[in-house]
């Protein structure tokens, strides 16, 4: 197999793409795990070595080493004293630049700001780099000149305008809503708006994705062609702020149409792939962001079953097999995702894509007219009549089949794990490895044990509780009041909850009770720290286990010793 031609390695862009996911994850994740990031890359060469051969093995090796460079001269920049930056995120926790397409936090920032506006600082800066989010630093501003706006401020700018004139038209609500369809402004989103949209599984239409960029297209397609169409389509891109989902799909588009004008074969996952290079290529820290992996997750069953499900549903009338088709394929691999991330998921996405989703592809394209038209008053009028029509009938959809849905599922990580081995058992099945029948049987033993929990373990939810299990005990301590403690009780698996004002024994092995604003587990004489929040400690006869940083959300405790 190490003699395999290069020639003979089917799909060599696939593995180039996944060749820069793993560089970027190697060097984001590295410092906090060396070892098991070691092993991944060891593992991964080792497969490609005995798949695609020795010769493809260095090809890939240049790409990985490629990508590390990549993140390196990304995180790595001299700055200097005065600083061009965009305000790329702006709330109450935080405020966000670009300087030189490098994500920066700005501290002391004292003007009023909006997101697009540019601003020439000066300030100094510090190297404290969150590699998982694509932040190489925070510079602390000193003084601020705002600079004239260019052409991505003034589309920031539009979307702001094309706002305010649709809410005298339709009111606050309903001009929330048709803006975060239609160009992904979802600041004024209402809040009921965004859980119908959760509840139905259409989440992503509030904000840019890439069924958006395809409907823009073909309509501009039809209209203007190719070569017009794709370039309109960018600006479409640049309009919506230009999300992983909608440069994803651009990219993608531009990749099959292209190779249709120079007469070059192409394929879906080829074209994905290289969108997903491209992107990881200008942001190596892409991979770490859930909006790209759901939409490269999402694309990628569809890509793949589309048209099995297609033709295991051939018996059903075409609109209904072609929206159960896409929607059952999007799910194949986003389903373990949303379990381990989010914990909830939502089994109504079908509803969702038979009755709204069209009413949302209209409101795609007639709410796309509104930016067009906004520079004349009547025109841009009669739009928006269009739009609260198509509004309406949208509301009193939800209305309707709000009846026939079903609660929001909140679901343990074992769920996905499970599944995720099922997944893994049908693949190897299908290539005639019959002894994986048994794979699945493996994971509930382990699954099974880790529930039993024969060694007490501490685990720390980002919502405000502490997990504590134990030879089948699982226990909940809280510590804040305002959480859903049912929804937490159902991820959990626990029965027993308690407020943070108890002490709690874990078996005779260890004790845990509050003091001050943290906790302190007790072990064999020995007290650690249970940080939860960024305030400052000071205790010196306690070892820190900070929670706080999301770098660690577990210990273990193994024969008086913690381990973490």
């Amino acid at each position: 197999m190490t003699l395999k031609k290069i020639e003979e390695v089917v799909n060599p862009i696939v593995y180039i793409f996944i060749t820069l996911i793993l560089s970027s994850i190697f060097y984001g994740l590295f410092d906090s795990f060396k070892k098991l990031t070691i092993f991944i890359v060891c593992f991964f060469f080792i497969c490609i070595l005995y798949y695609c051969g020795i010769k493809f093995t260095f090809i890939i090796s240049f790409f990985f080493i490629m990508g590390i460079v990549i993140n390196y001269s990304y995180y790595n920049t001299s700055y200097a004293s005065q600083h061009n930056i965009r305000i790329i995120k702006n709330n109450s926790y935080e405020t966000v630049g670009s300087y030189n397409g490098k994500k920066v936090i700005l501290k002391n920032f004292k003007k009023e700001i909006n997101v697009g506006d540019k601003f020439n600082v000066n300030g100094k800066f510090k190297d404290n780099s969150i590699k998982e989010k694509g932040i190489v630093g925070t510079l602390f501003i000193t003084k601020v000149n705002k600079q004239n706006n260019d052409i991505i401020s003034n589309l920031y700018y539009l979307k702001n305008k094309v706002y305010k004139m649709l809410e005298e038209n339709v009111g606050k609500r309903k001009a929330g809503l048709i803006s975060s369809i239609a160009f992904g402004y979802s600041d004024y989103l209402d809040y009921d708006d965004k859980d119908n949209m959760k509840n139905f599984g259409i989440i992503h239409a509030i904000s840019v994705s890439g069924l958006h960029v395809a409907i823009v297209y073909s309509v501009l397609k039809r209209f203007l062609g190719v070569k017009l169409g794709l370039l309109f389509s960018i600006v479409y891109v640049l309009f919506t702020g230009g999300n992983y989902s909608s440069i994803r799909a651009f990219l993608m588009l531009s990749t099959l149409e292209l190779s249709h004008l120079v007469k070059r074969n192409n394929n879906s996952l080829s074209a994905l792939s290289v969108s997903g290079i491209i992107l990881l290529l200008i942001r190596p820290y892409a991979v770490f962001e859930v909006s790209f992996q759901l939409s490269y997750l999402a694309t990628l069953g569809i890509i793949l079953y589309n048209k099995k499900f297609n033709y295991r549903f051939y018996k059903l009338p075409s609109i209904l097999r072609n929206t159960l088709s896409i929607s059952l394929s999007a799910q194949i691999f986003t389903f373990p995702y949303l379990v381990l991330v989010f914990k909830d998921v939502s089994i109504n996405f079908v509803l969702g894509n038979l009755f709204l989703l069209p009413l949302i592809n209209l409101m795609v394209i007639c709410g796309n007219t509104l930016p067009i038209t906004c520079f004349i008053p009547s025109l841009f009028d009669f739009c928006s009549y269009i739009n609260l029509i198509i509004l309406r009938w949208f509301d009193w959809t939800i209305d309707k089949i709000e009846y026939y849905s079903l609660p929001i599922i909140n679901c343990n990580e074992y769920i996905a794990i499970f599944y995720m081995s099922i997944l893994i058992s049908l693949y190897f099945i299908k290539n005639n490895q019959k002894k994986f029948i048994y794979f699945p049987i493996l994971f509930i033993l382990v699954i099974g044990i880790k529930l039993y929990s024969p060694m007490p373990e501490i685990q720390y939810y980002n919502e405000g509780a502490f997990l504590i299990t134990y030879k089948g005990d699982r226990v909940l301590l809280v510590e804040k009041n305002n959480i859903d403690i049912k929804r937490l009780k159902n991820i959990t698996l626990t029965n027993k909850v308690y407020r943070d004002n108890c002490i709690i024994n874990i078996g005779n092995k260890a004790k845990i009770r509050k003091y001050k604003n943290s906790y302190v587990l007790k072990v064999n004489n020995k007290n650690y720290m249970l940080k939860t929040n960024n305030k400052k400690v000071n205790f010196k006869d306690y070892v820190i286990i900070n929670f706080s940083d999301n770098n660690i959300n577990k210990v273990i405790l193994f024969k008086d010793k913690v381990l973490f």
